[in-house]
């Protein structure tokens, strides 16, 4: 018999029926109504005050019914592109036009990168682009909430690339899976790019490495050739011996001497021979940034560290130098400092600043503005040097001092010898001798020190990194003096100190107010394109504020898509409709309520996405995992034309394993729209006739 199931024992819900009825009583017991309609108030009441005590204390019940035997057969058929390699399609087309697969009661679904319902074995399109077994098996369980199905099918080569493992998707199944193995499980002849690995985003005039992974397949004794192309072109190529089966690496160095977005291809010239020739590339691209590094240095006042300092930075061809200094308490010889200058610095570069004489609404000002966008800064230290009011950058500095002001002493450098340490490689940087006039030197948490008094022992250059901030502080000053040493190369050696200085601490990729990218760089020619842009206000802070259009061009310049995008939580998403295989810019702008306008470019391809042709042997193994962890039966090839027998079995052995066999239907209550209806007419009926019979 149907019935329903609670977590409960029988007695609390005898509970809550006595409860809810002496609620009902309670509140009918002085009213002067007929015996009937007073019974009928309070059963009206105690029904609907039972249901929401249920809707609160078991918002799930569960349904027993009799097992169906006639329940429909759910068959899944992969339709990825792998299908398509050697011997698989024909073996498909044989099952599918020689197998029990339609008809019978079953319901026959293909699965890829979707999942899609099969009327005849004449729509059966084969080109998925991934597959992605385990999101088929939720849309099952979304589909048909009341299991009303009694087997899962799966015709399949096994090689599940997306998603999670099925192993854990089919446990809540609760039916026996079939699997029917399609293709070879031996390995055929072939040669596969199998991965490229390279780092997506560079600096230009920085050299590139990028790593290519070749898979050999029967090919013992030949060579193959790998070619690396640029924008179409090859730029580069290389040969490699294959001496049994197995994972090849070669690597490639490129540079760009310009910014922006490139896009390569890795490919293996093919060989007589191979299963297919669909795997023998991948496409990427590499963002290149701008390394023109951008500094704001602000010095305490004219001076010999001044002149040397700046002289050696404006001769650094990457650097964009910009100077302040300090005219009178609140001015600078050079003009102020433009109100936007700190959301493009790459560093903050503090030269004998601040001093006695700084104003104290200047040091608020740059060091609200540091702390807004995070600046990086450097420090170096000065005679003249205020360390009382540079506790106006506490948040920014790496260091603390307890004697500042204890007078001047020479002393020598001392670099600490580690791997990481950048100024371990600076040969003529431990000869030179320096000045400075506090002790008591205390380096913050997470802070690194990198060279100290070398009579003392006291950290003089110190380092620190954290989520917020990136800083470095040099606590000498009197570095002129070098050029005064005949035997070394002082302007060389402050070149590579600052280099070091600034290198360990700049914030490489430049703030900007408006952000496009594709969601990833290639698109598969039948797949939506989904693009997002990301929009900061004056504060370089993510906003919502601003409206955003992007334009799609093909590589002849001519219009592709055109589209406003939404906001989207932090961001803003569009989505396109399919593109034909090709390569696209995106033009993205931004008007934002302010009166800005900001431009992006981007760009993406659209092909053939080749995942699937990666790996072409069938694995067996999990196929078998999958039948056997749910009591299922593994098909093995040419057995396909059984699939009925097989399913008429398992449901006679099911039938027999219990004499009232059942399955459970799930009802949630707060998603079930007529319970809540149901519960909201009971006490409505009930409040209108009280109120009918001036019951207060």
């Amino acid at each position: 018999m149907p019935g329903f199931t609670s977590s409960y024992s029988p007695l609390f819900l005898a509970l809550f029926i006595l409860i809810a009825a002496a609620v009902s009583w309670y509140f009918y017991r002085n009213s002067s109504l007929s015996t009937p309609f007073k019974i009928f108030l309070i059963s009206l009441k105690t029904l609907a005050l039972f249901l929401l005590m249920a809707l609160f204390i078991e918002p799930v019940l569960s349904y027993l019914v009799k097992n169906d035997n006639a329940a429909i057969d759910i068959v899944l058929i992969d339709n990825s592109r792998s299908m398509l390699t050697g011997s698989k399609q024909d073996e498909l087309n044989s099952v599918i036009t020689s197998g029990d697969i339609f008809g019978g009661g079953k319901r026959v679904f293909t699965f890829s990168n979707t999942t899609a319902l099969v009327s005849s074995k004449d729509s059966l399109n084969i080109n998925g682009f991934t597959t992605d077994l385990s999101s088929s098996l939720t849309k099952l369980k979304e589909n048909y909430p009341d299991r009303s199905f009694s087997s899962i099918t799966i015709i399949s080569d096994g090689l599940f690339i997306s998603g999670v493992n099925p192993l854990y998707e089919v446990k809540n199944m609760g039916v026996p899976i079939i699997t029917a193995a399609i293709g070879d499980t031996s390995q055929q002849k072939d040669v596969v790019m199998s991965k490229v690995v390279y780092n997506s985003k560079s600096m230009v005039n920085t050299p590139v490495k990028i790593k290519a992974y070749i898979n050999a397949y029967g090919f013992q004794g030949t060579s193959v050739n790998i070619n690396l192309l640029r924008e179409g072109n090859v730029t580069a190529s290389k040969t490699v011996q294959v001496t049994g089966e197995q994972n090849y690496e070669t690597e490639f160095d490129i540079s760009e001497s310009t910014a922006g977005k490139i896009r390569y291809r890795i490919d293996v010239t093919p060989s007589a021979g191979e299963l297919t020739v669909k795997n023998n590339y991948e496409d990427f691209f590499i963002t290149y940034l701008d390394n023109k590094v951008s500094v704001l240095v602000i010095s305490g006042g004219p001076g010999y560290d001044n002149e040397f300092v700046g002289s050696v930075l404006k001769r650094i061809g990457n650097f964009g130098i910009t100077y302040r200094t300090m005219k009178s308490p609140g001015e600078f010889y050079e003009g102020g400092i433009a109100p936007n200058a700190f959301g493009e610095l790459s560093a903050l570069f503090l030269l004998n600043f601040p001093t006695a004489v700084t104003s104290s609404a200047m040091l608020t000002d740059i060091s609200g503005q540091v702390n807004l966008y995070k600046t990086p800064v450097v420090f170096f230290a000065g005679k003249n040097t205020d360390y009382g009011k540079l506790a106006s950058f506490e948040e920014q500095i790496p260091f603390s001092v307890s004697r500042p002001n204890s007078g001047e002493t020479q002393f020598g450098l001392q670099i600490v010898a580690t791997n990481d340490n950048p100024l371990s490689k600076l040969s003529g940087l431990s000869s030179q001798q320096v000045f400075r006039n506090v002790s008591g030197i205390i380096p913050k948490p997470g802070a690194i020190t990198l060279a100290t008094d070398k009579a003392s022992g006291e950290p003089v250059m110190i380092s620190r990194i954290t989520a917020d901030s990136r800083s470095a502080a040099f606590l000498g000053y009197g570095m002129w003096r070098w050029k005064l040493n005949s035997g070394t190369n002082a302007e060389k050696t402050m070149e590579d100190f600052l280099l070091a200085s600034l290198q360990m601490s700049i914030e490489k990729e430049k703030k900007t107010r408006l952000k496009v990218y594709p969601e990833k760089d290639v698109f598969d020619y039948t797949e939506e394109v989904r693009l997002i842009a990301e929009a900061y206000d004056d504060k370089f802070l993510p906003t919502r504020n601003a409206k955003v259009s992007v334009k799609v061009l093909n590589k002849e310049g001519g219009k592709a898509g055109e589209i406003e995008l939404k906001p989207d939580g932090s961001r803003f998403l569009g989505i396109l409709p399919p593109l034909a295989t090709g390569d696209y810019t995106i033009e993205c702008s931004a008007e934002f309520a302010d009166g800005v306008f900001a431009t992006d470019k981007s760009r993406f391809l659209c092909d053939t996405v080749n995942s699937e042709y990666k790996v072409t042997r069938t694995d067996a193994a999990i196929l078998r995992e999958l039948a056997n962890n749910t009591g299922g039966v593994y098909i093995e090839k040419g057995g396909y034309n059984d699939l009925n027998t097989i399913l008429n079995r398992l449901k006679s052995e099911k039938s027999a394993q219990t004499l009232t066999p059942e399955r459970t239907i799930r009802f949630d209550l707060w998603s079930n729209k007529y319970y809540l209806i149901l519960i909201i007419l009971l006490f409505s009926a009930e409040w209108a006739l009280r109120k009918r019979n001036n019951i207060p």
